[in-house]
């Protein structure tokens, strides 16, 4: 059974609930830190039990970083074909994952440690926020938002998967220095970068095609998503099989 198929209806549920716990938390807490940790976007005491677990990602890999380099291209083109669990699972820990569980380091950079990018994962069953401390996803909204990834690119819609980098200014109110906003911008948008890469790599290995996408609906994916006033997309990336 695949992961879009675990959803359960009580998970369903969850999604409305997602919405208003989160302004009551931007509400009560002023969107800063409570007993240490960070008021991530569709995440509270309530409902954590509801996220999806992705398989363990596959790190024994025989393609080479050097033939990943070489292969590695933007398409826009792809077949209407479904990506595999093993597949989702290796791309969102790649993004973002921790490598390193003893020190919770991750797979991407981030400048003073600070873990300011999320990713979201968006396909025809709806919007999934990819949590990197147990590997696992949570249902944000249901229902097939593809094309709010977009102005108008169809092959987006055709993808099986789009990623959308999303940055939470809430996350520098930790940092040991709080950055300007313009060195904010910079960091989060380095941060970015580095996961679409990664990404970019392997899907090469993996043989699908990827595109990193400046034109999306940033009013309608927020809207979509449930973003707070304090997050702001990045860019995003599609994802699918080569036709």
């Amino acid at each position: 059974m695949g992961w879009q198929e675990k959803l359960t209806q009580e998970e369903m549920d969850v999604v409305k609930k997602n919405c208003v716990t989160k302004k009551i938390n931007l509400v009560l807490s002023g969107i800063f830190l409570f007993g240490g940790l960070l008021l991530v976007p569709g995440v509270s005491g309530a409902t954590r039990t509801n996220a999806v677990s992705l398989p363990p990602p596959q790190i024994t890999d025989s393609v080479s970083v050097m033939k990943a380099l070489s292969e590695r291209k933007s398409s826009r083109n792809f077949a209407v074909s479904p990506i595999s669990d093993e597949q989702l699972s290796k791309i969102l820990w790649a993004a973002n994952g921790i490598n390193r569980p003893g020190s919770e380091g991750h797979t991407t950079p981030a400048a003073m440690g600070v873990q300011s990018v999320h990713v979201y994962a968006v396909t025809d069953k709806g919007i999934f926020l990819y949590e990197p401390q147990s590997h696992s996803i949570r249902l944000q909204n249901k229902g097939d938002y593809r094309m709010t990834t977009t102005k108008g690119q169809s092959f987006v819609g055709k993808a099986p998967l789009t990623l959308v980098y999303v940055a939470d200014s809430v996350a520098w109110e930790n940092a040991r220095r709080i950055p300007t906003g313009d060195q904010q911008m910079i960091f989060d948008s380095v941060a970015a970068g580095a996961m679409a890469q990664n990404v970019g790599l392997v899907a090469a290995a993996e043989g699908l095609g990827t595109c990193v996408r400046a034109s999306i609906d940033h009013e309608a994916f927020a809207r979509a998503a449930h973003l707070l006033n304090s997050e702001r997309v990045i860019i995003a990336q599609t994802i699918g099989v080569l036709p």
